[in-house]
């Protein structure tokens, strides 16, 4: 059966959490009382106890909540959920927003437990529908799966156009989410995100900010449609190239 086999929560990010016996989920924040809840697409995680039972078996101490995850589950392939699927336990509704992550530095976590299992077997989600859980509630995946969309910009771009490009993006896409990947000082991560959106998370819609024109040769793999000269196309990821708001989904 799927269950809930462990809740989590910590008062600092990158740390062991707690076990609980029950939380609320609050709708558009994540479990009350931690340090991960916010208005992101990173709400809540989960992973499988079935995963910390094989770290355990390398001979790591480890138990659930050791990995900073919210929601520890028994009997589910987290990995083999797809973006947008829609998870329920009780009256509470949640969508997967990511598969794993990158980590640029070793963690807390690693360092404490001596490996990190998460960025390749943890999964996030958003809450759309809050609500008490326990221990032991069952976990129903329904099969709907709601669209995604990612907006990609330099951290000074999206706190000057941040909030006008993801009300433009809700109003012509409506998705379930939005996520913000934001571009480094160089721009030089911009290819890993693209290949993490097109490939492992399979974003449907993928906006690109592009105030100066700069990023078109990072482009080089995604198909060029031919009728939308801002309108590429990558695996099943559409993604959007724009200079200004005005611009987004203009030609769409």
């Amino acid at each position: 059966m799927n269950t809930i086999k462990a809740i989590s929560i910590s008062d600092r990010k990158g740390m062991r959490k707690k076990n609980i016996d029950s939380s609320t989920l609050i709708e558009n924040f994540g479990l009350k009382n931690d340090a991960h809840g916010g208005k992101w697409h990173r709400q809540v995680s989960f992973l499988a106890q079935e995963s910390i039972n094989f770290m355990r078996e390398k001979g790591l101490d480890v138990v659930a909540g050791n990995f900073a995850e919210n929601i520890t589950t028994e009997g589910i392939n987290l990995v083999g959920l797809q973006v947008g699927s829609h998870l329920t336990m009780g009256e509470c509704e949640i969508i997967i927003s990511q598969l794993g992550k990158i980590c640029h530095n070793r963690c807390a976590i690693y360092h404490q437990a001596g490996d990190c299992v998460m960025p390749r077997e943890g999964i996030f989600g958003v809450v759309t529908r809050g609500g008490r859980i326990s221990v032991g509630d069952t976990i129903t995946i329904p099969g709907k799966i709601s669209a995604t969309a990612a907006l990609i910009a330099t951290g000074n771009d999206e706190n000057e156009f941040g909030e006008e490009l993801r009300r433009k993006i809700t109003e012509k896409k409506a998705p379930a989410f939005i996520r913000f990947d934001s571009l480094d000082d160089k721009n030089r991560n911009l290819t890993q995100i693209l290949t993490d959106l097109t490939e492992t998370q399979k974003i449907d819609d993928i906006i690109l900010f592009d105030p100066a024109g700069s990023y078109g040769l990072a482009l080089s793999g995604f198909e060029k449609t031919d009728h939308k000269k801002n309108l590429y196309k990558k695996n099943s990821s559409t993604l959007h190239l724009c200079r200004t708001v005005d611009e987004l989904f203009s030609v769409t």
